[in-house]
């Protein structure tokens, strides 16, 4: 921990150079009692120490929506800084209600116990309809988070002509012909190359069903809620932790990171920089 000496009061010379000369002429016992009654009746040097602003920063909680304290790997943007989370776990809080992944997403729950996050995608206000997907997400996040077994893949298709074939399974988007949300794999494999490009969407399995049944339409079946699980080093959160550090991320190495009261640290902090190695007078 950084720490500078900020003052000394001048009576602290004359103390100790009066305790150095009168040690000679007095007994021990009352040298003992002069020294005493002059710490209490003067000010010692004063060390002020910084901590960390990174440690300072993640140390105070956050809340958003129902989803209570957001801790690590997680972090909330406008109210912590982003070296409190990982890159990919950042949420977005408004009006009570959290988003996720550029808000393409809503959360509805997040347990740390089980890694476990629960999204669905929502009707965009100004539209409301869902916002269609024109990029792969399973791409983007299989490093990250892994699907639960009630999860499955459709397949997508942009760009296409009309397909009399796949009226079912048509969903209006903002793009240049028309767009087909297929639950058949081996059907939409038959017009791939009709259409501008593709591309995987997870749901649950029970929307595919019901898309493939038509007891559910594309829209409907987009809405349903589904889980994730997250991959993040939870043990090396929980060390860092227990030595009185604050987990955080270092954006420029890529890696996680100890936030430490005096600097950060890889994996924990050590004991000597849990405190100053001075003590703090006043």
């Amino acid at each position: 921990m950084a720490c500078k000496l900020e003052h000394i009061h001048p009576l602290i010379t004359l103390v100790i150079f009066s305790t150095m000369h009168l040690k000679d002429f007095f007994p021990f016992s009352s040298f003992v009692i002069f020294l005493l009654i002059s710490i209490q009746s003067h000010t010692f040097p004063k060390y002020v120490c910084a901590i960390d602003f990174r440690y300072a920063a993640c140390s105070s909680s956050v809340k958003c929506d129902r989803l209570g304290n957001i801790q690590y790997p997680f972090w909330v943007n406008g109210s912590q800084p982003q070296y409190c989370g990982h890159p990919w776990f950042e949420l977005d809080c408004q009006n009570d209600k959290a988003f996720w992944y550029e808000k393409y997403f809503r959360v509805l729950d997040l347990d740390n116990r089980t890694q476990t996050l629960k999204i669905a995608r929502f009707n965009d206000p100004s539209t409301g309809r869902i916002a269609c997907p024109y990029f792969n997400i399973t791409k983007d996040l299989i490093s990250i988070f892994r699907y639960t077994s009630d999860v499955t893949m459709i397949r997508v298709l942009h760009d296409c002509p009309l397909i009399q074939n796949l009226s079912s399974y048509e969903y209006h988007c903002n793009n240049q012909g028309h767009s087909y949300f297929v639950a058949n794999e081996s059907l939409a494999k038959k017009y791939i190359s009709s259409c501008g490009y593709n591309l995987l969407l997870p749901v649950p399995r029970s929307a595919a069903e019901g898309l493939r049944n038509r007891s559910l339409g594309v829209g409907e079946a987009l809405v349903k809620e589904y889980e994730l699980k997250w991959t993040a080093n939870e043990t090396e959160c929980e060390e860092c932790r227990k030595s009185d550090g604050r987990c955080g991320y270092d954006w420029n190495l890529n890696t996680p990171s100890c936030f430490c009261r005096d600097k950060p640290r890889q994996q924990t902090c050590t004991s000597s920089s849990k405190y100053p190695s001075l003590f703090v007078f006043h």
